[in-house]
């Protein structure tokens, strides 16, 4: 960590380099093209294509190349490298690789709002920021607020940008990780409806789209909402196997998350069940499931948690250990879930109090809130920390 001497001496660089960047030459000027990767559908391909991105939207991608204007479809693009940015971009860039994420987002932001660089790339800059302090968040709560602000800021000052959709989900996770379940329901919910159904909405990938709606119910059950959480479990799950009947072999990382997505929300009714208080119902519910070596990573393991979870609730705590143990030690699909299990580690280390059962679960608590502070279970972790 920096002192305060030392992020401001970070931040009055991040400036400075503003500043420099007023004087900077255009894009054109400096002979650094940007560089738009684009999805040949018919062939599979992805080609390089250079130039200065002129708009970057929800529905198209138009490119200066060499002064002969070229148009494409936003489905098509990949990613956008950019060629042309201030020197305060490319520090923010630095900052963020070496972990420095306060100084980061000092650089982001003069990026965002400096009037010399071109407004596709302020955009950029805007989301960047908003990521960054989702990582900042994981050692200060108080930023997961400023990152949902900050991804506000992206949807309604360029609104038209393709990284809308991104900066969406940023605002709605950023809601979560703050404890603001409902809020962050009624967000992420609202992404999910761009894309429930086919055709998604312009600009709107439909796999987002549905793990966002994922992601809402699993707030929604926070928010004690149990019925709206069933239905988004629901519709996700169904949405997802389409998906997922649709994809091809071609991207095999690809087709895995989202059969793991379309796993762990189908063990969705079980965790509903466990809220209700029907907890005989939900843990012959996991049973079915855990007992599947077939099973998708995100089916076993989301099963397995909820398992432990329904046994620790019959009081059957040692049970439960060896269910979170299992999914702390080999999920590899979902931080969410492996710092869920941790904590369920510490609570059932208390439940029992074999030994030194306080020393045991603060172990367990420091991994969770030092790397897993970017999940839900690192603000309970913080709070059943401070009881110890």
């Amino acid at each position: 960590m920096k002192s305060p001497l030392q992020r401001c001496l970070r931040s009055a660089l991040a400036l400075g380099l503003a500043g420099a960047a007023l004087l900077a030459p255009s894009a054109s000027a400096q002979g650094r093209p940007d560089t738009v990767y684009r999805l040949n559908e018919r062939t599979g391909k992805v080609l390089a294509i250079t130039g200065t991105v002129l708009e970057n939207s929800l529905t198209k991608v138009r490119v200066d190349r060499s002064g002969k204007e070229s148009s494409y479809d936003a489905s098509e693009i990949v990613q956008i490298d950019w060629g042309s940015v201030p020197p305060s971009y490319r520090a923010g860039m630095t900052y963020r690789r070496k972990g420095e994420y306060a100084e980061a987002v000092d650089a982001f932001r003069v990026a965002a709002t400096d009037a010399s660089t071109r407004e596709v790339v302020q955009a950029d800059a805007r989301l960047k920021a908003a990521e960054t302090l989702l990582m900042l968040g994981a050692s200060d709560a108080g930023q997961f607020q400023e990152a949902a602000s900050e991804a506000d800021k992206l949807v309604s000052d360029f609104g038209d940008s393709s990284l809308v959709p991104r900066a969406r989900y940023v605002a709605g996770r950023a809601l979560r990780l703050s404890g603001q379940d409902a809020a962050a329901a009624a967000a992420l919910e609202a992404l999910y409806n761009e894309g429930s159904t086919e055709p998604a909405t312009a600009g709107y990938t439909r796999r987002a789209c549905l793990e966002a709606g994922l992601e809402a119910a699993w707030c929604y059950l926070a928010a004690g909402e149990t019925l709206k959480a069933r239905e988004l479990f629901g519709g996700a799950k169904g949405g997802l196997e389409m998906l997922v009947g649709s994809m091809g072999e071609a991207d095999a990382a690809s087709r895995q998350a989202v059969e793991a997505a379309a796993g762990e929300a189908a063990q969705g009714e079980g965790f509903c069940m466990l809220a209700g208080g029907q907890t005989d119902q939900a843990l012959s519910f996991f049973e079915r499931t855990t007992g599947r070596a077939d099973s998708p990573a995100g089916a076993r393991f989301a099963a397995l948690l909820g398992r432990g979870e329904a046994l620790a609730a019959k009081g059957r705590h040692r049970d439960a250990q060896l269910c979170f143990a299992e999914v702390a030690s080999l999920e590899h699909s979902s931080r969410d879930r492996a710092a869920r299990a941790l904590l369920g580690l510490a609570q059932s280390s208390l439940a029992l109090g074999d030994g030194d059962a306080a020393g045991a679960a603060r172990q367990w608590l420091k991994v969770v809130t030092e790397s897993y502070g970017d999940t839900p279970a690192a603000r309970q972790a913080s709070e059943l920390q401070g009881n110890l």
